[in-house]
C-alpha cells in the first residue's frame, strides 16, 4: 500500500457521503459491509445546551444550508420550499413553494434569496417572498449561491463560474477551466469581500477573480493531486473559502489546509490534512475535521492547538465556531459541542437522525443546523 491509498475512513467518506461526478455520469460506489460506529465520546466537560426551537422544512442535504443575512433566516429544501424564518424564535416570516425541485440554496443579502433549481436555473425571490427572475445557467448548479455586493456568483457542473446581477439576473460574467475526471459532491460556496470572489476548484486550485469583470487576480494550489489512480488523486477544495483579515484560507479532500494572503495569493500557511467537509475560522482559531473523524484546532499561524480523536469515522460535517465551543455535526444526525479551548466533548444534541452535512449557523445566539432529513434544529449553548 503506498502513502497516497486511498484510506478506508476516506473510502466511506467517498461512498456514503461525497457522491462522485464521472464525465458527467453519477459514480456511486457501495459497501455491504461497513463496520459497526463506536459510541459517541463522554461528555467531560458538560455544559449547558437545549433545543430553541425546531422547524420541518423538507429534505436537504449536499448545498442546503440555511444562511443568515439581515434579520433573517433564510433556508430552502429540495422539494422547492424557501423559507424566510424568525432566527430567534423559529416562526416562518414566509414560507413558498416553487413549481421545480432545488438543487441548491440559499443565498441571501438580506433583501433577496436566490435559490438553484434542478434544471439548471437561479430563481431570485424578493423579500416578501415572490419571484423576482429565474435565468438558466447552462448546466448544474454545484455551489449553494453566494450573494453579495449586488451579484449573485455560483459554480456549475462544467466547472464555470458565473456572475449574475441581482436586480435582473443578466449574467456579467464568466470564468472556466476544465474539470477532472472525478469530482466531490460536498456543501461548497463562493467567499466574496470587496473586491474579489474567492473560489476553490476541483483539483485543489484556489482561484481570486474580480468582482466587476471575472479576470483571474491570482490562482493558487491548496493542494496537489497524487496517486496511481483517480480516486486517490482528488484533491478537490472543500466547504467554502474563508476570509479573515488579509488572509483567505481553504481546505481540500486528501490535500491540505492552507491560508494565502488576499492580495497576492502567497502561502502564509499550511498544514497536511485531508478535509471531507470544510472548516471555520475566526481571530484565533482555525478548526477542520479530518476524513478519520479527528477534529483540529490550529492557531491563525498554523501551529497546532488541540485535537479531538473520539469522533472517528462519523463523517463529520464543517464546523461553527462560537466564542466558546465548537459545533458540529455527524451522519447520525447528532450535533456535537465541544470547548473552544481544549476540544473536550461539552454536549451531544439530537435531531431528526438524517445526516448532517452542511456546517451549523450561527443566529439569535444559537447555533442551526439543517439536516438531510427534513428539519432545521436551534440549540442554545451555554
Amino acid at each position: 500500500m503506498t502513502a497516497r491509498t486511498l484510506a478506508p475512513a476516506a473510502r466511506r467518506a467517498v461512498i456514503a457521503a461525497l457522491a462522485l461526478g464521472l464525465g458527467g455520469c453519477a459514480w456511486w460506489p457501495w459497501s455491504s459491509s461497513r463496520p459497526k460506529l463506536p459510541d459517541p465520546p463522554p461528555i467531560t466537560a458538560p455544559a449547558s445546551a437545549s433545543l430553541g426551537w425546531s422547524v420541518s422544512l423538507g429534505a436537504g442535504g449536499v448545498n442546503f444550508q440555511p444562511v443568515l443575512a439581515g434579520d433573517s433566516l433564510w433556508a430552502a429544501a429540495r422539494d422547492g420550499t424557501v423559507a424566510r424564518i424568525d432566527p430567534a424564535t423559529g416562526a416562518a416570516r414566509w414560507r413558498v413553494k416553487l413549481e421545480e425541485p432545488l438543487i441548491a440554496g440559499a443565498g441571501s443579502d438580506g433583501g433577496t434569496v436566490v435559490v438553484a433549481g434542478r434544471e439548471g436555473s437561479l430563481i431570485a425571490l424578493d423579500g416578501g417572498g415572490n419571484r423576482r427572475w429565474s435565468v438558466p445557467t447552462g448546466a448544474e448548479v454545484v455551489t449553494v449561491p453566494s450573494v453579495a455586493l449586488g451579484l449573485v456568483i455560483v459554480r456549475t457542473s462544467d466547472n464555470r463560474v458565473s456572475a449574475f446581477e441581482l436586480d435582473t439576473g443578466k449574467r456579467r460574467w464568466t470564468f472556466q477551466r476544465q474539470s477532472p475526471p472525478l469530482v466531490l459532491r460536498q456543501t461548497s460556496g463562493i467567499a466574496i469581500d470587496a473586491s474579489s470572489a474567492y473560489v476553490g476548484l476541483p483539483g485543489g486550485r484556489l482561484v481570486a477573480l474580480t468582482l466587476d469583470s471575472g479576470a483571474l487576480r491570482w490562482e493558487a494550489a491548496v493542494s496537489t493531486p497524487r496517486g496511481s489512480n483517480e480516486i486517490e488523486r482528488i484533491a478537490d477544495v472543500v466547504g467554502m473559502p474563508l476570509v479573515g483579515g488579509r488572509e483567505v484560507c481553504a481546505a481540500s479532500f486528501q490535500g491540505r489546509l492552507a491560508c494565502f494572503d488576499a492580495v497576492s495569493g502567497r502561502t502564509l500557511w499550511s498544514r497536511e490534512l485531508s478535509s471531507p467537509s470544510g472548516f471555520d475560522m475566526d481571530s484565533d482559531l482555525v478548526v477542520s475535521p479530518d476524513e478519520s473523524g479527528d477534529v483540529h484546532a490550529f492557531s491563525r499561524r498554523g501551529a497546532s492547538v488541540w485535537r479531538q480523536d473520539g469522533l472517528k469515522r462519523r463523517e463529520l460535517s464543517a464546523p461553527l465556531l462560537l466564542p466558546r465551543f465548537v459545533v458540529i455535526g455527524d451522519h447520525t444526525g447528532l450535533v456535537h459541542v465541544l470547548q473552544r479551548e481544549d476540544g473536550r466533548v461539552a454536549a451531544r444534541l439530537t435531531t431528526d437522525g438524517a445526516p448532517i452535512v452542511s456546517a451549523p449557523v450561527a443566529a439569535a445566539g444559537l447555533a442551526v443546523v439543517q439536516t438531510s432529513g427534513s428539519g432545521l434544529y436551534a440549540f442554545r449553548i451555554e
